[in-house]
């Protein structure tokens, strides 16, 4: 039995089409968090998880020739979300960040130190509306929450974390992507992932109409998944912006 993880977002269906039905895969969905713990554990060898754990710990291995969650410029589902009235990242003097996702964090924190040069407290908040009413310049967000927060959310501006990283790099970046448990190679389960990929890529018109996300078109959820989504890079890209990430997580942040 192959135990795979995947988030519950939008973004993650079209490289997990069918896996519910293998009888020979045990599928979890988790936010991204918890996968970390889980692939930790040894209670999964295999997640579309967080790329900053094969960033910060060798033992965790990603598949880079595999499918991916990256964008090269705009991805609309990682965001940071200013306050009313604040109108430049550079003025944020306390962020509030998203509990589910490390990379999601980083990457926030490496934005505004690095693009706007922004002299800023990071803390994490619940992941829950009231964060917004908890006295912060901006509120980090990732996958289908951050969609609707910039739809429910109008007064907030988003600043989309894909398109400045590229703006600050020139590279794609992985946000996410099949990490295996130490000791497992990613690469191993292809015969498993590799077909759910090629069949659920090529449903990503009837993901985006059948979403259960309220306010949201399914012309803009079409674009999302067909257009600002990398679900394949080269390798070399892959490692690339890896490692450019790697490089940014090990600059500190005050905290």
């Amino acid at each position: 039995m192959l135990r795979v993880g995947t988030v519950p977002y939008l973004v993650a269906r079209p490289l997990t089409w069918g896996l519910e039905e293998r009888a020979d895969v045990e599928l979890v969905a988790a936010p991204p968090s918890e996968l970390a713990r889980g692939l930790a554990a040894g209670e999964l060898d295999v997640a579309l998880a967080s790329s900053i754990l094969a960033v910060e710990d060798p033992r965790y291995r990603l598949w880079e020739q595999g499918p991916v969650i990256a964008s090269r410029g705009p991805v609309r589902s990682v965001l940071l979300l200013l306050r009313p009235g604040l109108v430049d990242p550079s003025g944020v003097r306390r962020v509030g960040l998203d509990p589910h996702s490390r990379t999601g964090r980083v990457l926030a924190t490496s934005i505004l130190r690095d693009r706007w040069r922004a002299d800023f407290e990071a803390v994490e908040l619940a992941g829950d509306d009231q964060d917004f009413a908890a006295g912060v310049d901006a509120v980090q967000r990732i996958g289908d929450p951050a969609l609707l927060a910039a739809a429910e959310r109008p007064d907030w501006r988003p600043v989309d974390l894909g398109a400045e990283w590229f703006e600050l790099t020139g590279l794609p970046f992985v946000f996410a992507g099949w990490v295996g448990r130490p000791g497992f190679d990613p690469a191993r389960a292809a015969e498993v992932l590799e077909p759910a990929a090629t069949a659920g890529l090529g449903r990503r018109r009837q993901f985006a109409a059948a979403a259960d996300l309220p306010g949201l078109e399914s012309s803009f959820l079409e674009d999302y998944l067909l257009r600002d989504i990398r679900y394949r890079l080269p390798a070399a890209e892959v490692r690339a912006a890896m490692a450019e990430f790697g490089r940014r997580v090990r600059q500190p942040v005050k905290g």
